[in-house]
């Protein structure tokens, strides 16, 4: 097995692929790298995202100091953002968690993904709302199409946040189907 690439430095390597690292060998530079995959500056959520999301729980209680110190230093920071920062904080502090669908939510595997919003959807938990929102920019079309059946069918259209953020997928949507779909809900909603 290899641990953090042969010891080498991460910003030395041109091509950052994700390696097997030995828990005892994460320090606080890579959990930054970890948390700097997660602030979502763009847009797009990608592999990284949910790459590091994943590491991030199961680094536990390691990564506690640098959440909590990032938490506390951000001025401005992305109502989603401060959500997951939490989410991560109670989760590896071993607080009662309110969301426990969220692990599921923000896995690796896009089939995961999926079928946890399904599941939601079938029952009617508006709470996972906040963190459904960013999977409108899932890399996967069947993630996208799953939170937009969950906002259509609960009748979210309405939502004026909700109303800007599908407005905009429609303009930046690259599947032609889902496209086509979204148009036809706003037609069939009257907003």
């Amino acid at each position: 097995m290899s641990y953090l690439r042969e010891n080498k430095i991460w910003e030395e390597e041109e091509n950052k692929n994700w390696d097997v690292i030995e828990i005892s060998k994460v320090d606080d530079k890579i959990i930054r790298i970890l948390i700097d995959n997660l602030k979502l500056d763009t847009a797009e959520l990608s592999d990284d995202f949910f790459i590091s999301f994943e590491s991030l729980l199961k680094i536990g209680n390691r990564a506690e100091s640098v959440l909590d110190s990032y938490i506390r230093q951000t001025n401005e920071i992305h109502n989603f953002k401060v959500e997951i920062f939490n989410f991560l904080l109670d989760f590896i502090k071993n607080s009662s968690l309110k969301h426990v669908l969220v692990p599921q939510l923000y896995h690796t595997d896009f089939i995961t993904r999926a079928r946890t919003i399904f599941r939601i959807e079938e029952a009617g938990d508006m709470s996972y709302l906040k963190y459904l929102i960013p999977l409108l920019n899932d890399p996967d079309d069947s993630v996208r199409w799953a939170v937009i059946r969950f906002l259509n069918s609960n009748n979210l259209l309405k939502n004026p946040l909700i109303y800007k953020e599908l407005k905009n997928l429609i303009e930046k949507e690259s599947n032609s189907v889902i496209k086509e779909n979204l148009k036809e809900i706003f037609k069939k909603s009257g907003v």
